[in-house]
């Protein structure tokens, strides 16, 4: 019966006895900035794990280890007896120190042993935290980037097979197999890490200069869509993730949707200038205030009734003029734009729990909605989608996709090229040039003034948003303060949008104008934009004054 009927049952059985599958994690695949600098690393450390079958005195080697782990004595003892009858296994602590790991090897303990076990590690500690995200204990992506490929990031276990006593020694000439893992593949994001480190170390100031809750910022090169920083304050350090709540972990530059304001006016000039509607020099007579339907809509600042045109309602921010070339464009044509600038829809960014925002349907509009749209107000956007939206008119009216990945490399070295943005268009070369026109006057003598650039024409527009209170239902007493733009005006380099969280001064043209200023030039000097315009002809002239030479007349 043994050696005949049944033997292929005992076979197995035998073969399960003293045969073991030991399986090894792969190196977790590096993420690196666009030049190559490393962002998220991994590195090995000593995993310590006993067999409780191996242990001659649980309790006496709990009290050699307890002081050197850190972990009390009691704790250590009931694991070195085993959790079960048949236990070979127990974690006593995972991924510590090297010096831990040391001193754990030197008291030579029965029954004790160390693996070597890859952790996440993020050099730079916070920068841009919420955008790599970051590894949990076992490896696996659990926020941003790393979640997001973690299928890629995570590379090829390998195994080894062998065959062993029950004392879990090697059997000689026995069955033995080894497959190497293979690493990861590494990740080339379009970050740049000295833009990053810059935004979010100016965000930081800025946010205790101006008293605000939190601030966002996000910066993409208009004709590639690659986004060379997105930065959130307040961040988080990925290397110790779980001393912070999970609110805090979040991209907020993408995960959260708030009311744009006025910075969305883009849409509604754009629309109509495009649509014929209006040109920039069409006039609308505008008061300070304008009773509609059962609302009353103002001004930032009461002003007679004035005739104005598109150019002067757009440079300052009127949201009665504006509100009037709302009502001339129309309904079906506001929501036809709005929906063409892509809000309501995720961008596609390649991003973890992205939110596509709150555009109401247009046969669910009421009465002030045609009001309010113009101006920014019932409807919900994100960051990322404002960012796209004002890299549409700097990229001559056509809209691109925003990137983070650059492209993969494997563990051989060879990379491969993330795919191209997609792109399609929005508005004409002319209206988005003519917006363009528009908005540099905003920065040199409208709302914006405050993110001029010395050198530099800058196209933005300044915004103020009046938050929802959730808990009424209606507009509370605090604000989003924001700025969009985009520079060079005329071939422009980046777009950026900066928003702060209820900051003490609530003008966007106050506080999010001058950082946009900052952070801007630091950007364009990074990049190696050179100055233009009549700034070059200012700088020849002083160094030819200082050569004591006549200056140059062009």
């Amino acid at each position: 019966m043994v050696q005949i009927v049944d033997a292929d049952e005992y076979v197995q059985l035998a073969s399960d006895q003293r045969r073991r599958e030991v399986i090894f994690p792969a190196r977790r695949g590096t993420i690196f900035d666009r030049d190559g600098q490393p962002l998220a690393i991994s590195v090995d450390l000593q995993t310590i794990w006993t067999d409780p079958t191996h242990v001659d005195d649980p309790d006496l080697e709990a009290q050699k280890l307890a002081p050197v782990m850190g972990i009390k004595a009691e704790v250590l003892a009931e694991k070195l007896r085993g959790t079960s009858e048949d236990s070979q296994f127990e974690y006593l602590a995972r991924q510590v120190p090297p010096k831990v790991a040391r001193e754990v090897k030197e008291l030579d303990l029965p029954g004790i042993y160390m693996t070597p076990e890859a952790k996440r590690f993020y050099p730079n500690d916070r920068l841009a935290s919420h955008v790599l995200g970051f590894a949990n204990l076992q490896g696996v992506g659990a926020e941003g980037i790393e979640a997001q490929y973690d299928d890629i990031l995570q590379g090829e276990p390998g195994r080894m097979i062998l065959e062993q006593d029950p004392a879990g020694n090697p059997l000689p000439q026995a069955e033995f197999s080894y497959e190497r893992p293979k690493t990861g593949r590494s990740l080339f994001l379009t970050i740049d890490k000295e833009i990053q480190y810059f935004t979010e170390l100016t965000l930081g100031q800025a946010v205790a200069a101006y008293g605000a809750k939190s601030a966002s910022a996000v910066i993409m090169r208009p004709k590639s869509g690659e986004i060379l920083a997105m930065a959130n304050v307040p961040d988080f350090d990925p290397n110790n993730y779980g001393d912070f709540k999970p609110g805090e972990l979040r991209n907020r530059a993408i995960t959260d949707t708030y009311e744009p304001g006025s910075i969305f006016k883009l849409v509604t000039g754009a629309g109509a200038i495009e649509d014929g509607v209006v040109h920039p020099k069409t006039t609308f007579v505008v008061p300070d205030a304008l009773p509609y339907i059962d609302r009353v809509f103002h001004d930032s600042h009461s002003h007679a009734t004035e005739e104005m045109s598109v150019t002067e309602i757009l440079v300052d921010s009127s949201n009665v003029g504006t509100i009037k070339i709302g009502l001339e464009l129309g309904a079906e044509r506001l929501d036809h734009w709005v929906q063409k600038f892509g809000f309501g829809t995720p961008t596609g960014l390649d991003f973890p729990s992205e939110e596509d925002g709150l555009v109401r349907p247009l046969e669910d509009w009421y009465g002030t909605t045609i009001a309010t749209i113009p101006m920014g107000q019932g409807i919900n956007v994100t960051l990322l989608q404002m960012v796209a939206a004002y890299a549409a008119l700097a990229n001559d009216g056509m809209w691109i996709e925003p990137k983070l990945l650059s492209a993969t490399m494997d563990y051989e070295g060879k990379t491969e090229a993330a795919s191209p943005a997609a792109r399609r268009r929005v508005v004409s070369r002319s209206a988005a040039r003519k917006m363009t026109e528009i908005f540099t006057k905003v920065v040199k003598t409208g709302t914006g003034i405050e993110a001029d650039i010395p050198g530099y024409e800058v196209a933005g527009k300044t915004g103020t948003a009046q938050k929802v209170d959730f808990d009424t239902g209606t507009y509370g007493d605090e604000y989003i303060a924001s700025f969009a733009g985009y520079v060079p005006a005329k071939d422009p380099a980046i777009v950026m949008v900066i928003s702060f969280d209820d900051p003490e001064v609530i003008y966007g043209g106050a506080t999010s104008a001058p950082v946009f200023a900052e952070i801007a030039e630091f950007a364009l000097r990074r990049m190696g934009v050179p100055p233009q315009g009549d700034a070059v002809k200012a700088a020849k002239a002083i160094e030819e004054a200082e050569k004591g030479a006549e200056p140059a007349h062009d």
